[in-house]
């Protein structure tokens, strides 16, 4: 494809006294040859401007053969108007560009200067040897209809069959598979001897992070006692903590031994103690003894009976209640009484 420019000028002469007769319109293609549906670039340029005068560049009119794909992109240069137009040609062979002015306003007159002919010659994107009678559109064929015979339909109906068979037997074998069984929630001892173990495994001691290695041992325990009783959180200062398991049923001695071990690991922690390596062995025992040997007595409060009532309260409570009666029903009785005697008005 040929990249040379074709240049058109067209050189508007009002006077020789006229400053507008220097005024020249040129265009410009980027390809003299392209392929239809491709797009190409025309470069309109008014030289000559002087001074403040204003260059409108038109919009080019849609002729069917050639098309803008988008208004025109202005450009500036010394002496000089520009503007980019983006086409694409949809029809074959020499075609024109549609005629359109561009319009120049000077202090001494207004413009008018059609843009010059520029012809673009239209190729094909198919082969030369292509065969038009071959590719010319042909009407839709029928999908179900004349062109399907009847082994064929025999066969759509088989498959369709075959295909709903298939379905119900997966699905009602699906419905005959046992169900997994939901593994039963851990208890919460079993997760942090796990939690333990882990801690112990990972090296921690070894290296000699030890304020991380009673973090976290201060951490699993606290964990532990939350999946005991929830008012045991882990908000709670060990001093709180201690308070609050002390009252709820668990013997003193295991209550001593938590705490020892929570407020070694808050000196550690917070007071920059600095133990051995031996010491932290040794409280990774501890706690590993006091969560197998937790226990907690829960103790239920045992439902108060009603108090039994003496034989005399009881027989003076039902002749109170019988006095009850009486005078209720002896109110009764004069109420009637009353309304049957007296005088109906005149």
């Amino acid at each position: 494809m040929n990249l040379l420019f074709v240049v058109i000028a067209l050189i508007a002469q009002v006077s020789a006294a006229d400053p507008a007769a220097a005024i020249q319109v040129q265009a410009a293609v980027s390809h003299d040859s392209v392929r239809i549906g491709e797009p190409l670039a025309l470069m309109v340029t008014v030289s000559g401007v002087v001074g403040a005068a204003d260059v409108d560049f038109p919009a080019l009119p849609d002729s069917g053969a050639i098309t803008a794909l988008g208004p025109p992109i202005l450009l500036a240069d010394r002496g000089a108007r520009s503007a980019r137009y983006e086409l694409a040609a949809w029809d074959l062979g020499d075609l024109t560009l549609p005629p359109a002015d561009v319009r120049v306003v000077t202090d001494a007159a207004e413009l008018r200067i059609p843009l010059p002919v520029v012809t673009v010659h239209v190729v094909s994107v198919l082969p030369a040897d292509a065969d038009m009678d071959t590719l010319a559109w042909k009407p839709p064929a029928d999908v179900l209809g004349p062109n399907w015979g009847t082994g064929e339909k025999l066969a759509a109906l088989a498959l369709t069959a075959a295909l709903f068979l298939a379905t119900f037997f997966y699905l009602r074998r699906r419905g005959e598979v046992e169900p997994v069984p939901i593994p039963q929630a851990r208890s919460a001892r079993a997760v942090a001897l796990e939690a333990l173990e882990r801690l112990e495994a990972s090296g921690i001691i070894e290296a000699g992070e030890l304020k991380g290695f009673f973090s976290a041992l201060s951490h699993i325990l606290r964990v532990f006692l939350v999946g005991t009783d929830r008012t045991w959180g882990l908000d709670l200062t060990t001093a709180e903590l201690m308070a609050l398991v002390g009252m709820d049923g668990v013997p003193e001695a295991q209550v001593r031994s938590l705490g020892g071990l929570l407020d070694r690991a808050d000196m550690v922690k917070f007071a920059r103690q600095r133990p051995t390596r031996a010491q932290a062995g040794r409280a990774l025992d501890a706690a590993r003894h006091w969560l197998t040997s937790f226990e907690r007595v829960v103790v239920e409060a045992e439902p108060q009976e009603p108090e039994a009532e003496s034989g005399d309260e009881a027989l003076e409570l039902e002749f109170e209640a019988l006095t009850d009666l009486d005078k209720m029903f002896a109110e009764e009785t004069a109420i009637e009484e009353h309304e049957a005697v007296e005088p109906e008005e005149p």
